[in-house]
């Protein structure tokens, strides 16, 4: 906000000033409100928007069969695709979700999220990111935009791709824990929480799981739950998720996530 200084300004021109800022926070009200459009039995984002257009909370008409919630859409994305238990989150170049210790944050990777209730099992298949370095999908937990976590699929190289996680609170660590084939068309990934803790997992067959890590987060703590889409480098990027699963319900084998 800026004043100018050693001048005056008249009792109208106040008034009709923040008239002017009450028509703009009405409209901007109604379209922070607006559900996004659906195309073709999916639902589609970006159509009729600029690519770089921040969209925030953003309510999808469609939900995947196999999650009992309605989802949201939160960050910058070119489109979303939501088709039975599949779904496409498209990011635009340059987006990616990280808090460095050294640098400002980076929140600009497209997320279509839900809010679960107490304990919980979440997986999906995420497919091969193709391209870009550091491109990829993710699954994520967040209890404000400053404490998150998420367990990534992503392409190093051209022949290597990872499976990797980052904590935030709120600056972000980041792990390396599977090196990926890159002849592999996918990876599962799945995140559990229990009480006070919450872990992460993957698999390279869907059946057979790897604990990757256990971390704590209070169980009073509400969160935000669902899926990662990045294109740190190189162009936009196409996050592919499909055979979603969502359990409430308290963990058994700890080793495997179920």
């Amino acid at each position: 906000m800026q004043m100018a200084s050693g001048r005056f300004v008249s009792k109208a021109a106040s008034l009709s000033t923040a008239m002017a800022l009450l028509v703009s926070a009405a409209s901007a009200a109604l379209a922070f409100r607006e559900p996004v459009q659906q195309t073709g039995g999916a639902t589609a984002l970006g159509t009729a928007r600029p690519r770089s257009t921040p969209v925030s909370n953003r309510m999808l008409l469609n939900r995947l069969s196999s999650l009992p919630f309605a989802l949201k859409l939160a960050g910058q994305a070119e489109n979303v695709t939501v088709a039975g238990d599949s779904l496409t989150v498209v990011a635009p170049a340059g987006s990616d979700l990280y808090a460095p210790a050294d640098g400002p944050a980076k929140d600009t990777a497209p997320r279509v999220t839900f809010t679960p209730r107490g304990d919980f099992i979440f997986s999906a298949r995420v497919a091969r990111p193709e391209s870009g370095k550091y491109e990829g999908g993710a699954l994520i937990i967040s209890a404000s935009p400053h404490q998150w976590a998420k367990v990534l699929f992503e392409r190093l190289t051209e022949t290597t791709h990872a499976v990797s996680s980052s904590v935030a609170s709120p600056v972000s660590d980041n792990s390396y824990h599977m090196r990926i084939p890159a002849g592999a068309p996918a990876v599962w990934l799945k995140i559990v929480r229990v009480g006070g803790s919450v872990m992460l997992y993957a698999s390279e067959d869907g059946q057979r799981w790897e604990i990757l890590r256990d971390f704590p987060l209070a169980a009073s703590a509400a969160v935000e739950v669902g899926f990662v889409s990045q294109a740190p480098s190189g162009h936009h990027y196409a996050a592919r998720f499909s055979d979603v699963h969502y359990q409430s319900t308290a963990l058994k084998d700890y080793w495997q996530g179920m």
